[in-house]
């Protein structure tokens, strides 16, 4: 069993390191466990909103984030942690590997994954044809015609990137415009390899031979394409959070006060998990976090004053 912890983070996207950052710079005894660090922000493929480094790969902002925290000395264990539990003296941190951590406070900043159509051959062909990581998959197809599904910021941001291989690009979504930001709906529009199907919702997707060869519409329409991208959303990764009877709004996503404080004391979040905004951004993962290590630190004043 490890050291018992002032402050135990599960999570190292931008939320999780910046809690670290700050925890440490409270100096908080801190540790951070992820899966992997860096979290969904490794696979940005361009972004445009950090202030101050406009154009920065989302693996390099990540890599900038990780070796800040590093400079402080927090330890940054990879894992998966496979349960969690509420203590008499705090709570217990279980991975899957084995070991155990004790922690006074614990902060969950383990974000989303990618939401699924649900819908006949997404399973089927799952890798085949069928991706949740543009940046990661789409320049396997240079020269091929594919398919993006979703018309939010994730969804114009992916099409711009794909059309940037593929010959021919259909974006497909159910409203009646994309609702990304205005800047990117604008851009997506003068790509003259893009066609845009507002309306419609993928019903099926088939193919042949072991890949994707089609996808078929709501409206009818059958598209006869090499690949297809799902960026409809995401789902908040709060399993380990309702372990210890956290709450979590409608959809999942958990239910946190101006101080990033759940309904279970000694319980923080903070990032693309929670509640606290529609706006799923580095920016605002990292205050977030930043706010969750600073209401810890004075949680423990209280807890020895």
């Amino acid at each position: 069993m490890n050291a018992r912890r002032d402050l135990l983070i599960i999570g190292g996207g931008a939320a999780g390191l910046a809690a670290a950052l700050y925890a440490a710079r409270f100096k908080l005894n801190v540790a951070c466990i992820a899966k992997e660090f860096g979290g969904t922000g490794n696979i940005a493929h361009q972004v445009d909103n950090w202030i101050g480094e406009p154009g920065i790969a989302g693996w390099d902002l990540m890599q900038k984030f990780i070796a800040h925290v590093k400079s402080y000395d927090v330890p940054l264990v990879t894992g998966e942690v496979s349960s969690v539990e509420k203590t008499r003296e705090g709570f217990t941190v279980h991975l899957a590997s084995g070991e155990t951590y004790e922690t006074k406070l614990l902060l969950f900043s383990n974000g989303m994954v990618h939401r699924k159509l649900g819908i006949e051959g997404e399973e089927s062909f799952a890798g085949r044809g069928v991706h949740y990581c543009y940046t990661c998959d789409g320049p396997l197809y240079k020269g091929k015609t594919l398919a993006i599904v979703g018309g939010s910021d994730s969804a114009a941001l992916g099409t711009i990137f794909l059309s940037q291989y593929a010959s021919r690009v259909y974006t497909i979504f159910r409203k009646k415009e994309m609702t990304a930001e205005p800047i990117s709906v604008e851009k997506v529009k003068t790509l003259k390899n893009v066609e845009l199907i507002p309306g419609a919702n993928v019903a099926a997707i088939t193919g042949s031979a072991g890949h994707v060869t089609a996808v078929r519409l709501d409206t009818g329409r059958t598209l006869e394409l090499d690949g297809i991208f799902v960026e409809i959303g995401h789902v908040p990764l709060n399993s380990l959070a309702l372990q210890l009877g956290v709450a979590t709004d409608e959809h999942g996503y958990i239910k946190v006060t101006r101080a990033q404080e759940t309904n279970i004391a000694g319980v923080f979040a903070a990032g693309d998990i929670t509640d606290a905004t529609d706006l799923k951004q580095f920016i605002t993962s990292a205050a977030e976090g930043s706010v969750a290590a600073q209401t810890a630190y004075y949680r423990l004043q209280r807890m020895v004053s």
